[in-house]
């Protein structure tokens, strides 16, 4: 009969291979110390080259608080993003002793997998079917142990990116207090501007004003300006970018030298200037004068207004019982009194408009179209000393017209009514007592006659007297007619008739 002997599994006792535990810890920690640390120096390395870019480019071209303003948030943002990153490997780079265990076995094969197996019976992850397996487990621990003791478990961690990392930020650093000490307030005042600061860009010469943005006409000359102040050059730059992307650089000479006031380790001012002919295109500029450099302003060519197409209706006086007439330009013969209604279209969106009056320099006010802002109209009665009219033209885009076309007007007189007596013939008649003559008489007239009367005197020294005639057509332009008149006194035994018409 046999005998059966069943034994409760063992534990490994507590404290069993506690050195090597602790050195695994050791390693656990180092991993997560070293990728922190890596990173926090990449962090701050990126912050330095960062800061100087943003430096250089605004010594460069004196970027605007704005830019400024979204580049230094740009540049927070990613920095707290590697730091963030650094904090984040405070968990993500943590190790389980298995882990850790399985990298040292690999960098040391001596040990084989007694390593890992000590510490997952430490752990209590494997258990022994009895005290003779206990027994052989403990002294499996016990090998390692000794095995290990001299064995540094920390080399398994590799420290090569983290040297690699500090070295650049220890350079990067010290090129950073290297160039802020050599750079002194240039330095000093291009970090107060990296940090929103309105502080000028510091440079030698510093472009304190130029002629800004500019409208004008195609083909039209323009003058571009500059002042500077600090070191004044002999010349400076015109840098020009045409809207079709043609660039061309010209030269601009000084103009007005003169001293200053102390600015930035400079003591002089200077005036630049250069004139640009027969512009076609739009462009922008930036004017350079030694170490300084203007913002980026902008001249705009446009189409100037013109008059494409006039007319005119004339009003006469109501005297005239003329109808009004349509008149273009070389047609304006105009009669004294009457009202010429301009209307004027233009080749661009108008503003506001006005005609000049040649004769007496008269300036008539116009009114711009509400429906269409192109047609202009313009209403004034004509003076007797008109010569002829011009039209001025603003747009919208403020832009004013250029060489105003002289409209020529000739004013016609309005020469009296030519009247004649055509019977008697001769201009003295001589009848008897209680005769009748016979008047013929022809009047005309360019615009009507609306009344005709004969003026007479009886007897040498006798008083005018007058009395209407009648007319069968009232406001007609010639009339013809013959009257008998009775002579109705006798002076010196003879009738004489002196007639007068008007």
């Amino acid at each position: 009969m046999s005998e059966a002997v069943t034994d409760a599994p063992s534990r490994i006792p507590k404290g069993l291979a506690s050195s090597l535990r602790s050195k695994l810890g050791a390693v656990r920690r180092k991993l997560v110390r070293v990728e922190v640390i890596r990173r926090l120096a990449i962090a701050l390395s990126v912050a330095l080259v960062g800061l100087a870019l943003v430096l250089a480019v605004d010594w460069w071209v004196d970027l605007s608080m704005q830019v400024r303003g979204g580049v230094l948030g740009g540049l927070g943002a990613l920095v707290a993003l590697l730091l963030l990153r650094a904090v984040v490997a405070l968990v993500t780079q943590r190790r389980d002793e298995e882990s850790v265990a399985l990298m040292v076995e690999h960098m040391d094969p001596g040990l084989r997998s007694r390593l890992i197996a000590s510490v997952q019976f430490a752990r209590g992850k494997a258990t022994v079917p009895d005290a003779g397996a206990q027994a052989m487990v403990e002294r499996m621990v016990e090998d390692t142990e000794s095995y290990a003791e001299p064995l540094a478990f920390s080399n398994v961690v590799n420290t090569g990116p983290l040297q690699r990392a500090l070295v650049a930020l220890l350079l990067l650093g010290g090129l950073a207090a290297g160039g802020y000490y050599a750079g002194g307030a240039i330095t000093r005042d291009l970090l107060k501007r990296a940090f929103l600061s309105d502080l000028p860009v510091p440079r030698a010469t510093r472009v304190v004003w130029t002629s800004g943005d500019l409208k004008i006409g195609i083909g039209d000359s323009v003058t571009v300006e500059a002042r500077a102040e600090g070191h004044a050059p002999d010349r400076g730059t015109l840098r020009l970018r045409y809207a079709s992307g043609r660039k061309e650089k010209l030269s601009m000479e000084v103009r007005e030298r003169e001293p200053g006031l102390p600015r930035h380790g400079a003591a002089t001012t200077g005036r630049y200037g250069v004139t640009l002919e027969n512009v076609q295109e739009s462009f922008s500029y930036v004017v350079a004068l030694h170490d300084g450099r203007s913002e980026r302003h902008r001249v705009r060519a446009l189409a100037r207004p013109t008059v494409t197409a006039l007319s005119g209706v004339q009003t006469y006086p109501a005297y005239t019982n003329l109808s009004p007439s349509d008149h273009q330009p070389g047609e304006f013969l105009l009669f004294p009194g009457s009202v010429l209604e301009l209307t004027i279209t233009s080749s661009q969106p108008l503003r506001e408009g006005a005609v000049r009056l040649l004769g007496g320099s008269a300036m008539v006010d116009s009114e711009v179209d509400a429906r269409d802002p192109h047609i202009l109209h313009a209403r004034f009665a004509a003076p007797d000393n008109l010569t002829g009219f011009t039209v001025e033209l603003l747009d919208t885009e403020e832009m004013a017209s250029r060489d105003a076309t002289v409209y020529r007007v000739d004013i016609l007189s309005d020469e009296p009514p030519k009247v004649r007596i055509v019977r008697p013939s001769r201009q003295r008649e001589l009848v008897t007592a209680r005769a009748r003559v016979l008047v013929g008489y022809e009047a005309e007239d360019r615009f009507g006659i609306e009344r005709l009367a004969l003026a007479y005197a009886i007897g040498e020294g006798g008083a005018v007297q007058r009395f209407d005639l009648p007319i069968a057509q009232v406001g007609a332009k010639k009339v013809a007619e013959k009257r008998s008149f009775l002579v109705g006194e006798v002076f010196w035994g003879r009738t004489l008739g002196r007639f007068v018409f008007a």
